[in-house]
């Protein structure tokens, strides 16, 4: 877009990215950015099926009351919509906010004070896949103030947070810090650009340590990783280094990767080889380095992974490593009649370490296995 103020003349062009999807899940909060969004897209005649999400987190005392809000004005543009305290389940591929160009400036400050690198700096991108959905954010390249313009005319209620005028909030003094580096030429249009083009080359990056990681890693089973360090050490350490915290974020289960610093400082001693053994942990993952090879799995920690509460039947992700499917109601009640709340936890919870052949101990505490209160009652069929 050209002017900073103003939207493309129709909604199929603002949104010919989402055209494809299944269906729209449109995470709505109430605030100004994503009831405009709504009313863009309830505005799209040839929209997939769409429906509205908002989350009462519970977290303030109007948060029920803007929730319901929320549900009012889709209600009003025709969409259906859903409160919940979730995350949204619902048989839609692709989830859309409302994130705009002045986040995408306000996030490209905050990283580069971080001392980011190109993947940090690259910002959001306008699409980004996970476990078979879409997390869409067709409005980049839309200012603010043009999605207040909409939200204003569209008649409908919002709210602004309190807390997007605190600044206590890094994100808050970075807004506001906005206006006057826009007079030196860093305007949020020109910063968001810049995420942008960063976006393409952390791409290009990406693809290459995509074959590295092919190249010289396997996984077990058990989620433990071994690798060879040739291909690290024969490629660029920019790309060694993506490859390196792509790894390290896969076997930690987390959803980010590790700092730069941290990287830095790990990458040598496994691209090189190592004269001797070193162990080091990093990331939430125990790292192992002899000469020649080098393995990866996750660390225990203080508690280990987080139980989760499931019901018989139910398919999660445990630790982000492992889809793990709790037998039915008819499977469980066999044994015997144990009573408790039941839990997917780590199999170092267990009071009886349980044994199972070829795995070593870090790894096996680490594993998934489910408890009825604190009783271990099934170990995974791997």
């Amino acid at each position: 877009m050209n002017d900073h103020d103003t939207l493309p003349a129709d909604s199929a062009t603002l949104f010919a990215n989402l055209s494809g999807a299944k269906g729209l899940v449109l995470a709505v909060s109430g605030g100004p950015d994503s009831t405009a969004l709504m009313a863009l897209v309830a505005a799209w005649p040839e929209r997939p099926p769409t429906l509205v999400v908002t989350v009462d987190h519970g977290m303030r005392r109007e948060a029920a009351d803007e929730a319901t809000m929320v549900a009012t004005n889709a209600k009003r543009l025709g969409l259906p919509a859903q409160i919940i305290r979730a995350g949204p389940i619902a048989g839609h591929d692709t989830i859309v906010t409302a994130h705009h160009r002045d986040d995408q400036a306000e996030t490209f400050l905050l990283r580069l004070a971080r001392g980011s690198g190109v993947y940090g700096l690259a910002a959001m991108a306008p699409a980004t896949a996970f476990d078979g959905l879409t997390l869409a954010r067709p409005l980049l390249d839309v200012s603010r103030q043009a999605l207040a313009s909409v939200a204003q005319a569209s008649g409908l209620a919002f709210v602004d947070d309190p807390s997007n005028a605190d600044r206590r909030y890094d994100r808050v003094r970075m807004r506001i810090l906005l206006p006057s580096l826009a007079g030196h030429g860093l305007t949020a249009e020109r910063l968001s650009e810049t995420a942008g083009r960063l976006g393409r080359a952390a791409a290009a990056i990406d693809a290459e340590a995509t074959k590295i990681l092919n190249q010289a890693v396997a996984v077990d089973e058990f989620g433990v990783v071994r690798g060879d360090p040739a291909p690290l050490r024969a490629t660029h350490p920019e790309i060694g280094l993506r490859a390196l915290a792509r790894l390290l974020q896969a076997v930690s289960g987390s959803p980010y990767t590790p700092g730069m610093k941290s990287l830095e400082r790990l990458y040598p001693a496994i691209a090189d080889g190592h004269s001797g053994s070193v162990r080091r942990t990093l990331h939430g993952t125990t790292v192992s380095i002899s000469p020649g090879w080098f393995t990866v799995l996750r660390e225990w920690g203080r508690r280990g992974p987080e139980n989760l509460a499931v019901k018989p039947g139910e398919a999660i992700v445990f630790d982000g490593r492992f889809a793990v499917s709790v037998p039915g109601n008819g499977v469980l009640a066999r044994p015997n009649r144990q009573k408790g709340p039941l839990c997917v936890g780590p199999l170092g919870n267990a009071p009886v370490r349980a044994r199972i052949s070829g795995v070593g101990r870090t790894a096996l505490a680490t594993l998934p296995g489910l408890f009825r209160g604190e009783r271990l009652i099934g170990l995974p069929e791997l």
